[in-house]
This record gives structure tokens, C-alpha cells and sequence, in this order.
């Protein structure tokens, strides 16, 4: 992985605290771009996070550490393995039922209303509280958020996982085309011709550090595939980190 000098979401916000929408909006926008190269690829991350979207020497987020990825993933395609991170958990996920990369929009949901609002959606005392949480409870919203924001994060959050945005076949289309992204321009994302909210300091980078970031947009690949025989062997493991 060439170096991002730009360091992870976490701790972009630990030092900032609740984006403006505006920003949030750049961010998210970076991510369903990475998750739709992703998901052509017949991949699903099932594990997105904060500290797993990193900040490029451009100021562009990049989506890394595919350890609980799996591959040969495609649109209708089902797993039942328990895996991710609690806090950013889909409920079928939780409940191990016969999940989509639905999984993976519903993770972009939770991204986003941390980005927002500075706390989780879905918060409790312990693990068995906190899934029950993902399970039942509406997020709390603020009238601070514009109504658009709002309509993302529930659409995003939304415990059907056939109802969530991004989950039909269209996929990231789906997301690309919701109201909040109207004043985005993806082709001059994809170009990158936008400026992003924050680029980070890289006067004291090399020269040959500097020619390393050329990787693929929004994808950051393992060095080697993960063969579906690999993967069968992890079938069926619970993993969850904190």
C-alpha cells in the first residue's frame, strides 16, 4: 500500500469533531464511488469503517484492509459468516441470516451519520444491548441536518435490507441518484477535479513516495486474491473487533 499521508476518518474527526455537510458529503461521495469499483468487482468489504477510509495525498479517500473481504461476490450472491465490526453490524448480519453487499450500504450509513453527528447510531452498554439497539431502535436524527441528509442516513439504515439504498441491482446508481448527492458532479469526482475539504501537508514527502500513489481509484486490493478455497476456510467463524 503506498502511504496515506492523510491518516484514517477516526481520527480526522477525533481532531475536528462533526463535519459540515458539505464535507461529509465529499467523503461519502469518495466512498460510494470505492464501494461501487468494489462491488463490479464482485467483491464486498464487509467490514467499512472509519479507521478503515484513509485519506490520500490528494485529499480523496481510499478504502483499505479487505481482511474480512470476500470475493467472487456477486449481485444475489448470499453468506451467512458472522464478521465485521459491532458498531457498524447490518442487522442480518447480527442475526445470521443469509446476507447481500446490502451489508456493505448499511456500513456507508453508519459512517455517514458519525461523520454528521459525532456519536454512533445505534449505542449501548454492552454487546447484547448495542445489537438489540441495531435491531430495533430508529436513529436519532437533529433538525440541524438538512432534510436530504436525513432521508440518506435513514434509506441507508434501513433494517430491510431488500428496502436499503444501494441493496437492488442498480447498486451504487441507486445512492449516486439520491438528493443529497445533486450538487456532485461524479464524473469530475472520478477525474478528480473537485477540491477536497482537506488535503493533507506533504511537503516532506519524496519524490519516489510521491510517484507511488497511482493505485487504482477508491481500491486498495490485497497484494494477491484470496482464492475462493481460502476463503471456504474461514466459513463459519465469528469475528468482531473493536
Amino acid at each position: 500500500m503506498e502511504y496515506l499521508p492523510g491518516g484514517d476518518l477516526c481520527h480526522l474527526l477525533e481532531h475536528q469533531g462533526a463535519f459540515e455537510e458539505s464535507k461529509a458529503m465529499f467523503y461519502t461521495a469518495s466512498i460510494v464511488l470505492g464501494l461501487e469499483e468494489l462491488h463490479r468487482n464482485n467483491i464486498v468489504h464487509r467490514d467499512l469503517k472509519l479507521e478503515n477510509l484513509m485519506v490520500d495525498v490528494h485529499g480523496y479517500l481510499k478504502i483499505v484492509d479487505f481482511g474480512l473481504s470476500k470475493d467472487d461476490f456477486r449481485y444475489g450472491d448470499r453468506s451467512k459468516t458472522r464478521c465485521g465490526t459491532n458498531c457498524y453490524m447490518a442487522p442480518e448480519i447480527i442475526d445470521e441470516m443469509a446476507y447481500s453487499r446490502a451489508v456493505d450500504w448499511w456500513a456507508l450509513g453508519v459512517v455517514l451519520y458519525v461523520m454528521l453527528m459525532f456519536q454512533f447510531p445505534f449505542d449501548a452498554e454492552d454487546d447484547m444491548e448495542l445489537f438489540e439497539s441495531i435491531r430495533n431502535d430508529k436513529p436519532a436524527l437533529t433538525e440541524e441536518l438538512s432534510e436530504e441528509a436525513q432521508c440518506l442516513i435513514l434509506r441507508l439504515l434501513e433494517k430491510n435490507p431488500c428496502d436499503r439504498l444501494g441493496s437492488r441491482e442498480a447498486g451504487a446508481e441507486e445512492v449516486k441518484a439520491h438528493e443529497f448527492f445533486e450538487d456532485i458532479d461524479w464524473e469530475e469526482f472520478l477525474e478528480r477535479e473537485l477540491v477536497p475539504p482537506f488535503k493533507p501537508d506533504v511537503s516532506g514527502l519524496t519524490e519516489s513516495t510521491r510517484q507511488s500513489e497511482c493505485q487504482a481509484w477508491g481500491l486498495m486490493p490485497p497484494a494477491e486474491a484470496i482464492s475462493p478455497e481460502a476463503q471456504e476456510l474461514f466459513e463459519g467463524f465469528d469475528y468482531s473487533a473493536e
